[in-house]
This record gives C-alpha cells, sequence and structure tokens, in this order.
C-alpha cells in the first residue's frame, strides 16, 4: 500500500523523516548504532565538548530526549559525561570507544547518504537541504515570537 499524500507540511515531513530514519537506521545497525546516537557522537566530535543543553539547541532535540539518549551513549561508554562549572550542568565529551565507534559507522552513514543522494538526484538532494535549513529557520522563528 502506498503512503497517503497529505498537504500538510508537519504529516508530509513526518513520513518522509519516518522512511529516512529507518534508511539510516538500518545502514547504521551495522556498526551498532542508531541514527539519534550517530548525530550526536558526530556532533560532539565536530565541536567538542558540550552540555547537554548546548548539545540538544544544536541538534534541536528537547533537553529531556537528549539527555536519554546521552544517557545510553554513556552507559555504553562511547560518551563521557560530568559535571560542569556549575554543578546541576552536565558536559558531554566523546571517549576512545565513542570515537571508535563513530569512526566505523562514518563509512555505513556516508554508503547511505550517497545512496539517498543518487537516488533522489544530487541537485534536487542539494535543493531539498536548503529549502529544510530554510523551514527549520522559519518554524524556530514562529516558536520564538
Amino acid at each position: 500500500m502506498e503512503p497517503v499524500e497529505t498537504a500538510c507540511v508537519c504529516t508530509s515531513l513526518r513520513m518522509a523523516t519516518r522512511s529516512v530514519v529507518r534508511l539510516y537506521d538500518r545502514a547504521l545497525s551495522q556498526a551498532g548504532l542508531r541514527h539519534a546516537g550517530y548525530s550526536i557522537l558526530a556532533r560532539i566530535d565536530a565541536e567538542g565538548p558540550l552540555m547537554i543543553s548546548e548539545l540538544a539547541d544544536r541538534l534541536v532535540l528537547e533537553r529531556t530526549t537528549c539527555s536519554r539518549e546521552v544517557d545510553a551513549l554513556a552507559k555504553a561508554g562511547l560518551l563521557t559525561v560530568e559535571a560542569g562549572s556549575d554543578r546541576r550542568q552536565r558536559v558531554v565529551r566523546l571517549s576512545q570507544a565513542g570515537a571508535a565507534k563513530l569512526g566505523a559507522a562514518r563509512q555505513h552513514w556516508h554508503a547511505v547518504q550517497q545512496g539517498l543522494t543518487d537516488s533522489f538526484g544530487a541537485e534536487d538532494a542539494d535543493a531539498l537541504l536548503d529549502r529544510l535549513r530554510g523551514l527549520l529557520r522559519a518554524s524556530q522563528q514562529l516558536i520564538d515570537e
């Protein structure tokens, strides 16, 4: 059965997101990760240690969702979580095991990224990313009003 077509931006975006996440999760599972964990590890690798609130903001995640994901990754030994300058703050760092897991997962991420770009079309993929960034800015602006 085909997915329903709808004029609702939110429903259409969520349907596409669920499908794309399944695709990335399937590829990343070969390295023992899911997309959410990969995104967190990759962001910490790119930016260095971050407080959980900063990480949540950077990935546009609810703080409770981010904390839950970070806790699972820390329990697996992929991240370390330490108290910040204020005891209420928690600073997240990539562990050596996390860096190794991220390195192993990157080849799978690149493969699925390339496959999706090839299937969708490179120009369309670039245009979609630009449009999604604009949509994110617009929705964040409306939230902040």
